[in-house]
């Protein structure tokens, strides 16, 4: 036969092709402006989680640093009192840029117990020179409780993609988990519905504050902000052992930490850690293609 396929009485059933499909990306980057506000909560439940997100911040410090983002970073809480005032503001010049944040997440656990994290970030962007005409606004919500804010998710998305403009707006939300919240080493989260909400209608992240470790979500989401890509999707399912990845020629391990693995829901090589290509890298996928061929019981 020549497409070599082997007919099999099963629902279905794959072969595989003969000859390896080879696939090349160029790693993108924005290479442009980005300021990206961080929201933290101070209500007095939060200290467990800001001490996270202080000691996972690097990875985040290390993505920005290392593309080609003009990148502005700042913090506020969730206390409306303080009217939207920056903690902190940094930018690639910034010393010690992971040291210098950490400095200023810790913003205490003495806030307002009516945590308006949507409202606070809006404050920043009227009250402060912190959100740039011609910089793409990324807001970062780290929040054990759901949002208080008087206004609609809707309103405030349509008011932050009005401020933002051309460059565009996304939210990510490190919060509890739907519908009931989540428990973690002694901290307990409400589900954060409304954050949750913003980022599906903007296309953000989500992730569960109740992780003991924000390294691979911040990691993520600072590859967004970047405009950097880890996920590289294939033309046609690929037999998994056969895949051969590389990175401007060099062999990538096939590994969940400082490596690549397959995700198959997506049909997509997912890049880990430091081995996600920075911008302007040549990314090669060698492998077998598998052929589907279904065929029904008893035919």
């Amino acid at each position: 036969m020549t497409l070599h396929l082997l007919l099999l009485m099963s629902c279905s059933e794959y072969d595989y092709a003969d000859i390896a499909r080879n696939e090349t990306f160029i790693q993108a980057d924005l290479d442009g402006a980005t300021d990206v506000l961080f929201v933290v909560d101070n209500s007095p439940s939060m200290e467990e989680e800001q001490d996270r997100l202080q000691a996972s911040f690097q990875v985040f410090a290390e993505v920005l640093s290392t593309s080609l983002a003009d990148f502005r970073v700042g913090i506020v809480s969730t206390d409306v009192g303080e009217e939207g005032a920056l903690r902190g503001q940094f930018d690639r010049d910034t010393p010690n840029l992971a040291v210098a944040f950490a400095e200023a997440a810790a913003v205490g656990i003495s806030g307002d117990r009516d945590e308006q994290g949507l409202e606070s970030a809006w404050l920043a962007t009227q009250n402060t020179d912190f959100s740039r005409k011609d910089a793409r606004l990324n807001v970062i919500v780290l929040s054990d409780e759901d949002d208080h804010s008087p206004s609609s998710v809707a309103d405030y998305m349509e008011q932050f993609e009005q401020h933002a403009g051309d460059p565009g707006f996304v939210l990510h939300a490190i919060v509890g988990d739907e519908p009931l919240g989540c428990v973690s080493q002694g901290s307990a989260a409400d589900a954060g519905v409304r954050y949750i909400e913003s980022a599906k209608n903007t296309g953000g992240y989500r992730d569960s504050i109740c992780l003991v470790d924000y390294g691979e979500i911040l990691e993520r989401i600072g590859l967004q902000v970047a405009g950097l890509g880890d996920s590289f999707y294939l033309g046609e399912l690929p037999e998994s052992d056969t895949l051969e990845v590389r990175v401007d020629s060099v062999l990538i391990p096939g590994r969940d930490q400082d490596g690549w693995t397959y995700e198959p829901d997506e049909n997509a090589v997912r890049f880990h850690g430091r081995a996600v290509p920075r911008a302007g890298m040549l990314v090669q996928i060698r492998y077998q293609p598998l052929l589907g061929v279904s065929v029904d019981s008893g035919s």
